[in-house]
């Protein structure tokens, strides 16, 4: 897939989706750029993400400005997600697909493997940013 930024298109190879559940309450999606270096991006609610941020990220001052602002849009009433993302060694991320490889060919209880399987690498996470929009309903 092509992206459109203001420094020119950015190419990435799309490897792996970990799908939004209402139980995740997070998606991610895992992607390869131009120089093979494998990135983790994931978007959910603002408790969810916390959970899973870096110390260096969650005691910044990006997460401090930016925690102070989806506050305020939520008493706004708007609907708030966290934005936030990792670079994953190829080595790990080699481990860990084979491993969700294994669990979404499960028989029995295959959504809740995969859930697992996905926690391990939806970690250590650094905030990049959030989102609001409003939502009439």
């Amino acid at each position: 897939m092509t992206i459109k930024t203001p420094k020119g298109d950015q190419k990435f190879k799309r490897l792996n989706i970990c799908e939004f559940t209402s139980t995740r309450k997070r998606m991610s999606v895992i992607v390869e750029d131009k120089d093979k270096k494998i990135i983790l991006m994931c978007k959910g609610a603002d408790s969810v993400i916390t959970d899973r941020l870096s110390n260096d990220s969650l005691y910044s001052d990006c997460f401090n400005e930016t925690d102070r602002i989806v506050t305020q849009y939520a008493n706004e009433g708007l609907r708030t997600l966290y934005l936030a993302q990792k670079e994953i060694p190829r080595k790990e991320w080699v481990k860990w697909n084979d491993e969700v490889n294994q669990a979404k060919l499960a028989i029995v209880n295959r959504e809740e493997k995969v859930a697992a399987v996905d926690e391990k690498i939806e970690d250590e996470l650094e905030l990049i940013g959030s989102t609001a929009i409003e939502d009439k309903l």
